[in-house]
């Protein structure tokens, strides 16, 4: 089932010097087993809206219905089971690394499926399959997790969430702070949890990782949504209104275009994609 908001509005600090609207009539569906992209300017209502999803905020107005849980703006309609949604949504944070406090990697990631229920003993042997799964192996398990570089505290707060085995994982600006290797790995790991099933909700300002990753982009500006679809669809509009640029890659397809080099633009997303429609044209004179 997908995450559907139904006419969503937030206010922060409703009745106070302070009030802001930041999300305004919101209608959206995020089809399951995606890899959905979520862009705007900062202030432009993503972090909020994400929040939704597990219920960290509750709407002014307005349901949003997660799989079948409930996140309402009327108290009695709500979901019960918060620890069942949370299990069932996985939001990873901007630098999660700060969130990390045991004294060993295999306690820390196993704080979350103990946090729901689990026995100690199933919580380590999750933490474990985790930290496989990020690449993490045996040799971590013991080490604080402050002796870690920062692509590996990255890796074990990730692992954390996954523990817990999330149908759908909302990831922050995942690659904030990471040099270009480690951000590459990270979001090579996020594409293969997607290809095995798991929705991934991707919020970031990085169009090349929109490109790159995501089947599904949507737009966010002053707290609605703009635009929904995919990405090929985006690039190639004026962004600038949004404070948003287009991929390098697909900029560089642009300007050969404008040169006289007919190109499938639709079918372009990486530098292997460009080379191959490059040769195709050129091999059709």
């Amino acid at each position: 089932m997908p995450v559907k908001f139904k006419k969503v509005f937030f206010t922060y600090s409703p009745k106070s010097p302070f009030e802001y609207e930041a999300l305004r009539d919101i209608n959206l569906d995020l089809e399951s087993g995606k890899f959905i992209a979520l862009v705007g300017k900062t202030g432009s209502g993503k972090s909020t809206l994400v929040q939704h999803i597990n219920s960290l905020i509750h709407p002014t107005s307005g349901i949003v219905d997660i799989d079948g849980f409930i996140n309402s703006g009327v108290k009695k309609e709500r979901t019960k089971d918060i620890k069942g949604l949370r299990k069932h949504v996985g939001l990873v944070f901007q630098f999660p690394e700060y969130q990390l406090f045991e004294e060993s990697v295999e306690k820390d990631v196993a704080f979350g499926p103990k946090n729901v229920g689990m026995k100690e003993a199933e919580a380590i042997d999750k933490a474990h399959w985790a930290l496989e799964k990020v690449g993490l192996g045996k040799s971590f398990f013991e080490r604080s997790p402050f002796e870690l570089s920062g692509g590996e505290k990255r890796k074990v707060a990730i692992a954390g969430i996954l523990a817990m085995e999330p149908k759908i994982l909302v990831v922050d600006e995942p690659t904030a702070g990471l040099d270009p290797a480690a951000a590459k790995d990270t979001m090579s790991l996020f594409k293969k949890i997607n290809e095995e099933g798991t929705t991934v909700i991707l919020v970031t300002h990085d169009m090349d990782l929109v490109a790159s990753y995501c089947d599904e982009v949507v737009v966010m500006e002053n707290g609605k949504v703009e635009a929904q679809c995919s990405p090929s669809k985006l690039f190639g509009r004026d962004l600038s209104e949004y404070s948003l640029q287009n991929p390098h890659i697909f900029d560089f397809a642009l300007r050969l275009k404008k040169r006289g080099i007919d190109l499938d633009m639709s079918s372009i997303r990486t530098t292997e994609d460009l080379a191959k429609a490059i040769a195709k044209r050129c091999k059709h004179g």
